[in-house]
């Protein structure tokens, strides 16, 4: 193999492009000789004549022109990768992985993104809904830069030293049920409650339920039946029917309530919730912003 380097190609490329050695000379910054040097050391190296000299004037050999035609891609394509390494430090290129463990969140999650790409139109951000189940071993893994995940509001910041978590906005968990469910009587609902009930929810499994496994299980109350649907629209719909209960984000489901619907209070620490967007501890400054934008923008959800 040639050993031919980049200095070779940017020499043969400004004598070329300058016609003679000594201006070529004064555009790389270096002496006549040494650039002389530079030459001789490369034809060298390849066994071969890149220029000759005919009446007092420089002129490529056909591999001389070979090797033009190749620094003109290669410096090319360097300058090309140090604008791009410069934008990706200056965040102003680069993708973004983000996902969040609830569902719901998919609801505006898309709207805040798309404002985002507004103001960013060279990043690329992508939503990882395979990692919904689990975001925070996703983001341990690489896989995620951004997770949005939720904890009980009265619970200190975890303190894991592999992850930063910045408060975006707090919400409620509540109670649905129809107006022909004697739970509609109550002005809060407690877990035991739930003991005679269907609780109808999303379709996850029982361990990915936050309700079920933090809530529920602790109190000895879990529900009779658990029927699970994909759409909230759905999950409502059968609430209205009074096939079971419901436990859905205050903010969620309050613009959808009617008359034939009851929201009530959920009596337990976890039902207020404080929803965090998490990086790892090396933030560059792409998800930087990204967090910036979203404080902005979701600590007006309620």
């Amino acid at each position: 193999m040639l050993n031919i380097n980049l200095h070779h190609l940017t020499v043969v490329s400004a004598i070329e492009k300058e016609g003679s050695m000594t201006r070529a000379a004064e555009k790389l910054y270096i002496s006549q000789s040494a650039l002389s040097h530079h030459v001789q050391e490369l034809e060298k190296k390849i066994g071969a004549k890149v220029f000759e000299r005919r009446n007092k004037k420089l002129y490529l050999t056909p591999i001389g022109r070979k090797m033009i035609d190749s620094a003109a891609v290669v410096l090319s394509e360097l300058q090309k990768l140090g604008h791009e390494i410069q934008s990706l430090k200056n965040g102003e290129t680069g993708t973004i992985n983000i996902s969040t463990e609830c569902y719901t969140t998919y609801n505006w999650l898309p709207r805040l993104i798309q404002n985002f790409n507004k103001a960013y139109p060279l990043v690329n951000v992508k939503i990882m809904d395979g990692a919904t189940r689990s975001p925070l071993h996703y983001l341990q893994s690489g896989a995620l830069d951004v997770a949005l995940v939720s904890r009980p509001a009265k619970q200190p910041l975890e303190d894991h030293p592999a992850f930063i978590y910045t408060p975006v906005f707090q919400d409620e968990l509540v109670v649905v049920v129809s107006k022909e469910n004697p739970l509609s009587k109550q002005r809060t609902i407690y877990p035991k409650y739930f003991r005679e009930q269907s609780l109808i929810t999303y379709d996850v499994e029982d361990k990915y339920n936050d309700l079920i496994e933090n809530v529920l299980k602790p109190h000895d109350a879990e529900p009779a039946k658990v029927i699970k649907m994909p759409l909230t629209e759905v999950i409502l719909e059968m609430v209205k029917l009074n096939l079971g209960m419901a436990v859905l984000a205050k903010w969620l489901i309050a613009p959808l309530i009617t008359q034939e619907l009851k929201m009530l209070p959920l009596q337990h620490e976890c039902a207020k919730r404080e929803w965090c967007l998490v990086t790892r501890k090396q933030q560059n400054s792409l998800q930087q912003d990204f967090i910036s934008f979203a404080l902005q923008t979701l600590q007006n959800k309620k």
